[in-house]
């Protein structure tokens, strides 16, 4: 049983995420972070997911999980190694069309059946459902109409693109479309997590913008703590000793991992990055690094449980953050409110220039934040140096603005998301 705040009168809230810990990613922290913190503010949360195995009935004590099992779950782990030399055939790609809106569709079914029934007994207030997958949200929207209890939107991507669906065909394009359309359309209220997403929100689907909210993902306080300078590791250089640079948490396509790569292949054999080592903590496919002839430079070591990454995080020279187009345009990277709070040096490749992490980056920790373009060697090369000869070895605090990163506390932000449902419950 799940200890509710009794200060004040509970409202109940049912979150609707497919996505939720023990699965690993910056979707199920967010949904995570929502249920730990939200109670504070008077409300009763309940989670819908999908069973795992290893159920978190027990590991998170301010709210209620129901997991719903899915039928057709996928053995594989979530995040498969990243390796571009993988692709799926073109059948296999058209085929996805074909399963609409997506693999989670029996998943869907059976949420609803079961929250129908759980909305009523538990008298829900609110419904928060988020995107992706398109399952999730049409969960939400299927009680929304079943039951007429207002609908919130949480919208961490965009639908149609990279890190949404990417339909084939035109039709399937088409239905999406349509799908996204009546989502949006049917909320009461709208949450991104960044100002030009929600912008574009607005925008396309002419809806108002004072039901959209922007909460981005942010840090967790607790998770925060574990890197004070007592807590972290001693890691005394010597001369002599390789630079290691760790990128730290999943790779994913879409931040263009392949562009990163072949720069450092190609500065490898220009002779321009001696007694350098990145560290790859995460998916990277160590027979993808082996193939580009990097075994010696580049390391991974594969997915690892979550205190062991932050050890290895808190034990390098420097911090690696990888920005797709993509991303740069419509979010924040997940990763940056990791390695903010680590106070290590950041070096920042964008595949587009004026990217959204780099602005974050600029306000919140100018002078231990370095940036290059992922495909331009010599800036690369230039920014590894100034790393390692701007005293990037040591704790750097000069310069950083505690205060504005402390606006993207997990409780601070759970604390904007509570007045923005107030509103919409109201």
């Amino acid at each position: 049983m799940g200890r509710f705040n009794t200060s004040v009168s509970a409202k109940s809230l049912l979150l609707v995420s497919y996505w939720y810990p023990p699965a690993v990613g910056a979707a199920a922290e967010r949904i995570h972070s929502f249920a730990k913190y939200l109670p504070e503010h008077g409300w009763k949360v309940q989670v819908l997911t999908a069973a795992r195995g290893e159920s978190l009935l027990n590991a998170t004590p301010t709210a209620l999980t129901h997991e719903i099992p899915d039928p057709f779950a996928r053995n594989a782990a979530a995040f498969a190694d990243y390796d571009p030399r993988r692709r799926p055939g073109r059948l296999r790609s058209w085929a996805r069309d074909l399963v609409f809106p997506d693999r989670f569709w029996a998943w869907q079914r059976l949420a609803v059946q079961y929250a129908s029934r759980l909305a009523v007994r538990e008298n829900v207030r609110l419904i928060l459902a988020s995107f992706p997958p398109a399952s999730a949200a049409c969960a939400g929207l299927r009680l929304h109409e079943a039951t007429g209890v207002p609908l919130v939107l949480d919208l961490r991507d965009r639908w149609l693109g990279p890190g949404g669906y990417e339909p084939k065909g035109r039709r399937a394009k088409s239905r999406h479309r349509r799908l996204e359309a009546r989502c949006i359309a049917c909320a009461d209220g709208v949450v991104t997590v960044s100002r030009p997403l929600a912008e574009a929100i607005a925008r396309e689907h002419h809806y108002p913008v004072d039901r959209i909210a922007v909460i981005p993902n942010g840090y967790d306080p607790v998770d925060a703590a574990a890197t004070s300078p007592d807590a972290r590791d001693s890691h005394d250089n010597e001369a002599g000793t390789a630079f290691t640079i760790a990128h730290v948490g999943t790779v994913i396509a879409r931040n263009r991992p392949d562009l990163f790569l072949q720069s450092i292949s190609e500065l490898n054999r220009r002779g321009a990055l001696p007694n350098v080592t990145f560290q790859f903590v995460g998916n990277l496919s160590k027979a993808y690094i082996e193939s580009l002839g990097l075994a010696g430079s580049v390391h991974s070591t594969g997915l690892l449980p979550r205190e062991e990454a932050r050890r290895l995080m808190h034990r390098a020279d420097a911090l690696l953050l990888l920005t797709g187009g993509y991303v740069g345009r419509w979010g924040l990277s997940a990763k940056l409110f990791e390695y903010l709070p680590t106070r290590r040096p950041i070096l920042c490749l964008e595949e587009t220039s004026g990217s959204l992490d780099r602005k974050l980056l600029e306000e919140l920790a100018p002078d231990r934040a370095f940036f290059a373009p992922l495909a331009a060697l010599d800036e690369i090369a230039s920014a590894i140096t100034q790393l390692r000869t701007a005293g990037a070895r040591r704790k750097i605090e000069t310069g950083d603005n505690p205060l504005a990163l402390a606006a993207f506390r997990r409780d601070a932000l759970a604390a904007e998301l509570a007045g923005f449902l107030d509103q919409i419950s109201a």
